[in-house]
């Protein structure tokens, strides 16, 4: 990938935003409940204290066909949507409510792109080739898979595609887009350690992380035993590395299909449970 082209706007902004105090608990939920009721001073404060928040979510869609800036620009559009329906008596931070519009407005800034992207018709097979390579790699490797994961394993099969082809078919067949893929530059310097350099620490994602953390402890403990141990291990939530179902199956004297079918059966009660609590919002669930 070229060196990032809008470093320099990128900059400035940064710079700009840095500057923007951050709002203590007490300060956040004045605001908020100020901004529920449409007061527009409210909002903007709100809104501009957590534009540093949109940054660390946006940086990790760089390379998906949109320029950064509009990538900013669609997440702080979620952002204001968010203030102007956050709850502050919800229990949780406006942060943590905040990243799911964000997410999905960033989402649908780059499914617009994707739906201007046309596949002829006789690549279809091979679309269809890397998109099966790339769930079957993803549940076997317990992660997102790699680019290079993802062609190394096509050459198996005598298929030849090179990364930047992979990356483009997955962005047409695919309706989201993994926070874990790496920004690459020819330089060796990720786009990532850029904004560090001109950011302050992450203090909304580590508070997005402890509450995530607190409220999915607090639904596992309604799953049984076997349930609870899958879901940690496979995602882990232990503080190990995640686990494959080969692997978890192995530990449980189970088969791989077995664990698949209690891995889904938990995260269905899950996925009711978090409902139940208001809390699809902050794990970013859908309705599927």
């Amino acid at each position: 990938m070229k060196k990032f082209q809008y470093e320099e706007g990128v900059s400035y902004y940064l710079k700009r935003i840095s500057d923007i105090p951050l709002l203590s608990p007490e300060e956040e939920k004045k605001l908020s409940k100020k901004a529920k009721k449409g007061d527009k001073e409210a909002i903007n404060k709100l809104v501009k204290s957590n534009l540093r928040f949109v940054v660390n979510i946006a940086k990790n869609y760089v390379g998906y066909g949109v320029p950064f800036q509009e990538l900013i620009s669609a997440g702080n559009i979620g952002l204001i949507e968010a203030a102007k329906r956050f709850d502050p008596d919800r229990g949780v931070r406006f942060i943590s409510y905040a990243v799911w519009w964000i997410k999905q407005s960033i989402f649908q800034t780059i499914q617009t792109q994707k739906d201007t992207i046309r596949i002829p018709q006789k690549t279809s097979n091979l679309s269809m080739k890397i998109d099966n390579v790339y769930l079957n790699l993803k549940d076997y490797l317990g992660r997102e898979p790699t680019y290079e994961d993802i062609k190394k394993e096509l050459e198996k099969e005598n298929i030849k595609v090179d990364e930047e082809t992979i990356k483009n078919f997955l962005l047409i067949k695919r309706h989201s887009v993994s926070l874990d893929t790496p920004v690459d530059t020819d330089e060796g310097t990720l786009f990532i350690d850029f904004l560090s350099k001109h950011s302050t620490k992450d203090i909304e994602k580590d508070i997005l992380e402890e509450e995530i953390k607190r409220e999915v402890e607090k639904l596992l403990k309604f799953l049984t035993d076997r349930e609870r141990f899958i879901i940690e291990q496979r995602f882990g939530l232990t503080g190990e590395e995640p686990k494959t179902l080969r692997e978890i199956g192995q530990i449980l004297g189970i088969s791989r299909e077995r664990v698949r079918q209690i891995e889904i059966k938990a995260l269905k009660k899950i996925r009711a449970l978090a409902t139940k609590r208001h809390l699809k919002d902050l794990l970013g669930m859908s309705n599927n």
